[in-house]
């Protein structure tokens, strides 16, 4: 069986405009070809229409009597039509012998040869010698004219709808990749709602079974816990006694784990009130030698306590965990316009090269870690009208910078 292709993987956003240019460049292709064929069309008609009347006087300069050329200016003037705009007989040695219109020479006329039979004695009867003529008669002037013919500026340029073609096809092909391009990203924005919803319908779903497991294991993990300390309390031979000690160590992690899902499938609504950072970040940061602090007294954030405690607690974690043994985690803070900006910086090997994914539920580096402590700071610290994000420190290690709303005096 074949496998169709999943159309919502397509690239849309490069597909759609690279198949409109195709098409845009055919339609212009088109219509510039079109334009091409109208305007040798206009042009063959024009030369057809300028030999016509040159044979036209032709054929009635050899039905005139030789000499009277002047004469023939009434019937060049019937001649006349758009776009011919005047006319210029001359004889072969360029003498004028007739003009009717506009000869202006700026014009660039078309020049034509014609060619006079022996004929135009009285009649129509050919001289065969001069001698034969009678007194009075012209003499013959038999052989070549050359006409001249001046036309109007632009004579075989196709008529107008024929002319606005080819910019006509251009704006629509242009307007076709602009749709184009606006229908890719369109496309790729809904796929990427799509996921997102997903991602989130899956996440609530997880949570909410999480949660309910969660409130489940807490009680038999409760019972483990406690018979193990009894145990280690009774016993009196060492190693027995450090395996139960073990036993409630390990059940007292697991209890940890158990806290962080029930946090991130039920966080808490913000209750935010004006906080100085300062006094909070030192609280939290007095149980370990390896913070070093450095935020102004005066700094004072609109945020729930316990949320910033949350958050911090997690950051601080994290830095502490993948410092090395000699280096320090900086906590440092400034404000920034109407926010504070709050960094956490550790000398750790840094976020990777695809930060974003730290904060996915469930996405760990650390071996012992659930992957929902970043996840949770970033939700506390959104709930609380901020943002999270992790980058490159420079010189190696890892910067966490926690954005919220600057204090005020409300309550």
């Amino acid at each position: 069986m074949v496998q169709q292709p999943d159309l919502r993987n397509f690239r849309w956003d490069i597909l759609l405009p690279s198949a409109a240019v195709v098409v845009a460049a055919l339609l212009i292709g088109l219509a510039g070809l079109a334009g091409y064929a109208f305007k040798q069309r206009e042009a063959f008609a024009l030369d057809g229409r300028v030999l016509g009347l040159a044979h036209r006087i032709e054929s009635r300069l050899r039905e005139t009597d030789q000499g009277a050329e002047q004469a023939l200016s009434e019937i060049l003037t019937h001649e006349l039509q758009h776009p011919i705009l005047g006319l210029h007989l001359k004889d072969r040695e360029g003498r004028s012998l007739a003009k009717v219109g506009a000869t202006d020479p700026t014009h660039s006329p078309r020049s034509i040869d014609l060619f006079v039979a022996p004929m135009g004695g009285p009649r129509g009867r050919p001289w065969s010698t001069d001698s034969q003529r009678s007194p009075g008669q012209p003499r013959s002037h038999r052989g070549r004219r050359t006409l001249e013919v001046f036309l109007s500026p632009g004579a075989a340029a196709p008529p107008l709808p024929i002319r606005l073609l080819l910019p006509s096809s251009s704006a629509v092909g242009l307007g076709l990749v602009a749709l184009a391009v606006l229908g890719g990203r369109l496309l790729i924005r809904q796929r990427y709602e799509a996921e997102v919803e997903a991602d989130q319908r899956r996440l609530e779903a997880l949570g909410r079974a999480g949660a309910g497991l969660a409130h489940q294991l807490r009680n038999p993990l409760a019972t483990i816990k406690g018979s193990a300390q009894l145990l280690g309390e009774r016993i009196k031979e060492n190693e027995p006694r450090l395996r139960a000690q073990a036993i409630v160590t390990q059940a007292d992690r697991m209890d940890r784990m158990l806290s962080t899902l029930l946090d991130f499938a039920r966080p808490q609504e913000a209750e935010a009130s004006t906080v100085n950072l300062a006094g909070s970040l030192s609280a939290l940061a007095k149980n370990t030698t390896k913070i070093r602090l450095d935020i102004p007294e005066s700094i004072e954030a609109r945020v729930d306590p316990d949320h910033l405690d949350h958050i911090v607690e997690n950051l601080l974690s994290n830095a502490l965990a993948h410092s090395p043994e000699d280096s320090s985690v900086e906590i440092s803070g400034h404000t920034v316009g109407d926010t504070v900006k709050i960094q956490i910086s550790d000398r750790g090997p840094g976020p990777g090269d695809s930060p974003e994914e730290l904060f996915q539920p469930y996405v760990s580096h650390r071996p012992d870690g659930a992957g929902l402590g970043l996840t949770i700071a970033r939700t506390l610290a959104e709930a609380n009208g901020g943002t999270l994000t992790l980058d490159h420190r420079k010189g190696g290690g890892t910067n966490a910078v926690l954005i919220l709303p600057a204090g005020d005096d409300e309550p």
